[in-house]
This record gives C-alpha cells, sequence and structure tokens, in this order.
C-alpha cells in the first residue's frame, strides 16, 4: 500500500509506517525535508531513517507495544532544521513533517533584536543620566568622579577608569576610578608610568575609540590589567576619547563581564558621553578663564625656523603680528595677521617671480600646515586670514584652553602672548609649547588682577566712540526689530523712518556695529575715525 495522490502532492511531509515503525512510502517532501529520498526510506526502521534530536521524541512515540499518538517541535542537528512532527494514530500511523527553521530564526532574531533594544535604553538611560551630572561638575575631578561612579560597579559595567591627559608628554594620568577592582586600578596606574602602549593610550594618541573583546587574549594590554581584569571576572573593554572640538583631554575605559560586551548601540552612546564630558573639561577651563579675579599672562619666546608662519616669515623675509586666535572646532585655529610690518619690510606686495622673494600671502599659501589664506579688506585692521593646522605653539596654548592675544612672528622665532587657565601649571603649558619647537623660553609670567568695567562704563567708553549719525542708526534699526530674527523691519524700512538712502543705512550701521564689536572685545588697535555727511 503508497500513500494516495493527495497525500503524495501535500505541501507538508507525510510518512506512512506500519504499526511497529516499518516505512511504508513517504512523499517528496517529506524526503527533501530530511534529505534523503522516498527510495531510500521505504522499508527502514523510521527511527533509524529519521534524523535524530537530542531529546528523541520519535524515537520514544515507536517504542513499546503500540505507537504513540503526539506533536512535538525539535531541533535535528545533522540536517540543521527546526521540524514540527505529528504522529497520527488510525488505521495506518501517519507522520507528518513541516520545516520550522525560517520561523523559529525569525523568531530568534525577533527576540534578539528585543533584547538589544532592551540594552540600548538601558545604556542610553545610563547616559543621559551621567550626562546630567556631567554638565554640572564643578572641575575636571568633578566630571572624572562622576563619569566612573555612574559607569562602575553597574549591573551592566564593572569597572570604570578615567585617565586625565599630561598635554607635554601625552601620557595620562588616573583622574578617577570605580568598581569592585581596586587592584586593577593599582595595574592600570602602574602601566602609565611604563612605555608600552595599551588601549588607553592608543585611544588618547589616535583619538579613536579602542575595542577589547577579549581581554585575556590581547596581548596590547599589559600583563598585570589582564590579571587583574581576569581575577574579577572582566572579560571585554571600551577605550573612548574625552575629545572636544579636535582636542582630546582624557581617556574613559569601562570593563564588561563579558566577550565582546559592547554592542553598535552601546558603543555608539558611550562615545557620546565621552564627547559631552571633553566639552564639559574644555567649558570648565574656559570658565575657570573667564571668572577669575587673576588672569596669568605668560610670555614665550618660540626660535624655531620650521614652526608655521615663521617659515612663511622667513621665506617672505619680512615680519608681522597676529591681532587675534579664534578656535575653528576641529583642532585648527584661524588666525589674523597684521601685516603692515610686512608690507614695510617687503615693499609693495607683488606676484613673485622665478627667483624672487615670494609675498607673505604666497609664502603662506604654500605652507602645508597653513590652509585658507585670504586678504582680508578691512582698514585699520588685519590684513591676511590664514589657519593653522596640525602641532604648533598657537595651537597647542589653545588645546590646553589658554587665549592668544598676541605673537610677534619674525625670520626666526615667535613671541607668544597668552592668557592661561589660572589653575593651569605654567611649567607643563611651556613644555606643552616646547614639544612642537626646538627651542622655548618662558620670557615672563604675571599675575594680573582682573578689574571688570561695569555696564555704565560699557556704554560710556562706545558712546564716545560712536558719531551721532552712527547713533542714531544704530538705535532706529535696533527699535525697528532690525536685529530681531525674524526681522521686524528691512534695511529699506529702517533707511525710509531716517529719510535716507539705503546704502547710507547700512554704512552707517557697518560702522555702528563694528564699534559696537570692537569695545567689546577690546581691541588694542586704533579705530578710524568715522566723517558723516
Amino acid at each position: 500500500m503508497t500513500l494516495d495522490d493527495r497525500l503524495q502532492a501535500a505541501p507538508i511531509g507525510v510518512i506512512e509506517t506500519s504499526t511497529d515503525g516499518r516505512v511504508v512510502d513517504a512523499n517528496e517532501t517529506a524526503a527533501t525535508t530530511l534529505e534523503t529520498t522516498s527510495e531510500s526510506l521505504r522499508g527502514t526502521d523510521i527511527r533509524e531513517g529519521f534524523p535524530k534530536s537530542a531529546t528523541g521524541t520519535l524515537r520514544a512515540a515507536f517504542d513499546g507495544d503500540s505507537v504513540t499518538a503526539r506533536s512535538f517541535e525539535e531541533y535535528y542537528p545533522r540536517i540543521d532544521r527546526w521540524l514540527s512532527v505529528d504522529i497520527h494514530v488510525d488505521e495506518t500511523v501517519l507522520v507528518y513533517v513541516r520545516d520550522q527553521t525560517e520561523r523559529r530564526e525569525g523568531a530568534e532574531r525577533v527576540e534578539r533584536l528585543e533584547r538589544r533594544l532592551d540594552r540600548v535604553q538601558d545604556i542610553n538611560g545610563l547616559v543621559a543620566a551621567v550626562l546630567r551630572r556631567v554638565i554640572d561638575a564643578s572641575d575636571r575631578t568633578a566630571v572624572g568622579q562622576t563619569v566612573c561612579e555612574r559607569l562602575g560597579g553597574t549591573d551592566r559595567y564593572r569597572f570604570a577608569w578615567v585617565g586625565e591627559r599630561d598635554f607635554p608628554d601625552d601620557s595620562l594620568r588616573t583622574l578617577a576610578a570605580a568598581g569592585d577592582a581596586p587592584d586593577l586600578r593599582t595595574q592600570i596606574g602602574d602601566s602609565l608610568e611604563s612605555e608600552g602602549t595599551f588601549p588607553e593610550q592608543t585611544a588618547l594618541e589616535t583619538g579613536e575609540t579602542q575595542v577589547v573583546a577579549t581581554i585575556a587574549e590581547d596581548k596590547a594590554v599589559p600583563r598585570g590589567v589582564r590579571r587583574a581584569a581576569f581575577g574579577h571576572g572582566l572579560q571585554s573593554c571600551l577605550a573612548i576619547p574625552l575629545a572636544y572640538r579636535g582636542t582630546t583631554y582624557g581617556v574613559v575605559s569601562v570593563y564588561s563581564g563579558r566577550e565582546d560586551g559592547f554592542s553598535e548601540g552601546e558603543r555608539a552612546g558611550l562615545e557620546t558621553l565621552g564627547r559631552v564630558a571633553g566639552f564639559a573639561i574644555r567649558a570648565l577651563r574656559q570658565e575657570d578663564l573667564l571668572v577669575a579675579d587673576t588672569l596669568t599672562e605668560v610670555t614665550i619666546d618660540v626660535r624655531d625656523e620650521s614652526v608655521p608662519l615663521v617659515r612663511a616669515a622667513r621665506e617672505a623675509e619680512c615680519s608681522f603680528t597676529l591681532d587675534g586666535a579664534v578656535p575653528r572646532g576641529d583642532g585648527a585655529v584661524v588666525c589674523y595677521l597684521d601685516t603692515e610690518q610686512a608690507d614695510d619690510d617687503a615693499g609693495e606686495a607683488t606676484a613673485p617671480s622665478d627667483g624672487a622673494t615670494p609675498t607673505l600671502e604666497d609664502a603662506l599659501a604654500d605652507d602645508g600646515a597653513v590652509t585658507d589664506v585670504r586678504r582680508i579688506e578691512d582698514e585699520g585692521g588685519p590684513e591676511l586670514q590664514a589657519t593653522l593646522v596640525g602641532e604648533t605653539p598657537v595651537t597647542t596654548l589653545v588645546a590646553w584652553g589658554a587665549t592668544v592675544t598676541d605673537a610677534e612672528y619674525a625670520a626666526d622665532s615667535v613671541r607668544v602672548v597668552a592668557e592661561a587657565p589660572p589653575d593651569g601649571d605654567v611649567r607643563r603649558l611651556v613644555e606643552a609649547v616646547d614639544a612642537t619647537a626646538a627651542e622655548t623660553d618662558l620670557v615672563s609670567k604675571a599675575e594680573t588682577p582682573r578689574t571688570p568695567d561695569s555696564p555704565e562704563a560699557f556704554r560710556s567708553d562706545l558712546d564716545e566712540r560712536l558719531t551721532d549719525r552712527q547713533r542714531t542708526v544704530l538705535r532706529t534699526a535696533y527699535l525697528s526689530g532690525y536685529f530681531a530674527s525674524p526681522r521686524g523691519s528691512t534695511s529699506e524700512e529702517v533707511a525710509d523712518t531716517l529719510d535716507i538712502a539705503g546704502s547710507t543705512l547700512l554704512y552707517h550701521l557697518r560702522r555702528a556695529e563694528q564699534e559696537l564689536v570692537g569695545t567689546y572685545f577690546e581691541t588694542d588697535r586704533e579705530t578710524p575715525s568715522s566723517t558723516d555727511t
């Protein structure tokens, strides 16, 4: 007896057996599902011809004096499939077989995604809690302690360590640590004093997150750190730079009790934490400088013909001054150069010819450490704008948190004046600059009391610098909503109000704005006088 045509064409596997388990027939679907043929199955004992599962439920159903009807779903390793099996007992025994592998794998994918989502939500909540406290931190140590205390010792992470960057030699020193592994903190501290590299140091040097999937097997991790981590069941690590605008201020390393214990979502969340913590550290440095009762003004001489801008001064055979330096946001610094002395030295600027001395503008444009060189058409102001990139005395001072107020460039040296954070170590600051040049000397260090002007003094000073027409135009534009967003009045409407031409209004308005901004930034250069007609 064989299966009828309907069972042969059934979309599921069908196997007919005798009551003692002998296979009478099987359709092609069953044979394909079991990775065999109908001919191979016929006449065999189903307990031998059917793949074996770990629990052996089908074998148990056919053992004994009679076949037991049952339904079950099991994994069959030999064919790497999940099968649902229904044993139906009537006048004959029919075994129905369905391949459930795709459904089971889909369910497992959904379960993994749900677990991953739960982990991402957990880490995002944890990061958000840390960020709120980091923003409120009062100093750099508080930033490090906040990060460590909220990350280390939690159910998700077992240990956290924060190291602060020592700018002169780009090394790390322990700022804070938290978690039930005090000997690990000691081992990390000992590793900082060695000359070898390890993930935290690599994260500092490259500015990129370092992933250690299996600490015990990663030779880049110092042996003492590996042993201490193993002793506390710590199996993986993530070292994240604390960086802001191209400058790395330290590193936070987080340890997990699982191998490869950081998903892409967790890594992204922790990297966000690193950026915000870096911003907080930088902001605290700037805040210290802004609200300090005293300013530490340092004057540094740098003698090195290869330093950018010095190199340009030598090639153009001139000298010039730096009137202002503004961090661009990616580690580069935009410099505004007063080239009046350069023009006096070199004469009228002309395009260089073969063998001729290049102009300062051309020398800057040819320097690989200088970008975005352009001339500024501003009477009485700096004549050139140039952006410094890479490791230079100016970019190093800015990265340290200092404000460069002045610099004088010559053919073989530069004298830089900067205001350093009040809690800064001037010796370390000079060493950091020295690392970028052949020879560096601290010329002077002065503590200057800060006596901020009152609002009344500010207004009085500005009032003396504005002409009557400039004051009228500025006040009318302000009261007309010209500076609002969206604007309450256009320039044409303000001009009509004053019964003057639009071009005249914009001329006086720009001159007044220049005086206002110049007074705010306390520029030293003389502002040209204005004549109203």
